[in-house]
């Protein structure tokens, strides 16, 4: 993979994480590591009582009060997981050069944080970090459901190619790795098309585990 990079726009400077490993937070190390890109890295603690996160001085950064959030070098701030993605791919391979492909990685993009993420990532805190105990047996069946849901819309579609859009590895590949990697921990299937797909991805040049 080329690590060509643009040189005409402001590049990641500090990445702000989760204390606790986060899909979302990991998907921005994944494209950078990807890229050959390095900066510095702060955890926030988001158990303490407040979250960092929530603390005056990140706010004065991410009003939202979430991670990942990038610091670019010329002191501008962007948040949001898929759109920081967006921003460090654009002119390089890991994003469709043409209109059609740029909105199929989009698309896949919106399915991630909207279909399945919730679901599977939710999952993922409630049973590593607390909270299932306290949920309604149907509560935890519908985010079962659902999560398999896309789980089972991703299978079929990869069972006819390698990549999510146009046979190439793209920021769409690296948004729904970050959190399928872990479903079957958490009592999800993941079918024999999107295992191969796994295993494609970790054979990436730059791959770099979750913590």
């Amino acid at each position: 993979m080329s690590s060509e990079k643009p040189t005409s726009r402001p590049t990641v400077r500090r990445l702000y994480v989760s204390s606790i490993p986060s899909g979302n937070c990991y998907k921005v190390r994944l494209l950078l590591s990807h890229l050959g890109a390095e900066c510095e890295i702060v955890s926030l603690d988001i158990l303490a009582k407040p979250p960092q996160t929530r603390r005056s001085a990140f706010l004065a950064i991410n009003p939202n009060g979430r991670v990942p959030t990038v610091e670019l070098t010329d002191g501008t701030h962007l948040s949001e997981s898929n759109a920081i993605l967006f921003y460090l791919a654009e002119g390089t391979p890991c994003l469709p050069g043409e209109p059609l492909g740029r909105a199929r990685a989009l698309q896949w993009m919106f399915f991630e944080q909207y279909s399945h993420e919730p679901y599977i990532a939710v999952m993922r805190f409630w049973q590593r970090w607390g909270g299932i105990h306290t949920r309604q047996p149907k509560e935890v069946e519908t985010w079962r459901t659902r999560g398999q849901a896309a789980l089972d819309v991703m299978d079929q579609h990869l069972v006819t190619r390698s990549f999510f859009v146009g046979e190439i590895y793209s920021i769409a590949d690296i948004a729904l790795f970050a959190y399928t990697q872990t479903a079957r921990d958490h009592g999800y299937e993941v079918g024999p098309a999107t295992n191969a797909w796994l295993d494609r991805v970790r054979m990436q040049p730059g791959y770099v585990a979750m913590e």
